[in-house]
């Protein structure tokens, strides 16, 4: 397998389902794409996460992907697609546990028993 070429082991995996191809094509290229999705994402274990979900999506692409004319282009734009999603996510889940922590903050109950008297006189004044 050492000795095979990346689109033959794509094209082997594709077509039997080869893990050894596979797990070849892994060992080829995870470094790299792992190294990449760390400077996107600046976490190791995001980047461990994101380039997971890259060999992920070429076994699941690799019918597709047998003719294609360059898997490490393919490996690299899908890696930065990923982690760009990744990071975009992060970003979503630390602000709401943010909101979250703040919702069971005591703080802010003392501060909501301080607004809600004027909130009804508020929404009153406002017209339909």
């Amino acid at each position: 397998m050492r000795d095979c070429t990346d689109q033959q082991l794509l094209r082997e995996f594709a077509s039997s389902e080869s893990q050894s191809a596979f797990a070849e094509r892994v060992r080829r290229h995870l470094d790299w794409v792992h190294s990449a999705a760390l400077r996107r994402v600046a976490d190791s274990h995001l980047a461990e996460d994101v380039s997971q979900s890259v060999f992920i999506a070429l076994a699941r692409q690799a019918k597709l992907l047998k003719e294609h004319s360059s898997i490490a282009g393919w490996l690299h734009r899908t890696t930065q697609n990923l982690a760009a999603k990744t990071v975009r996510s992060e970003v979503r889940r630390r602000a709401r546990e943010t909101q979250s922590v703040a919702m069971h903050d005591p703080g802010s109950k003392a501060l909501w028993e301080d607004i809600a008297p004027h909130l009804d006189v508020a929404l009153n004044d406002l017209e339909e």
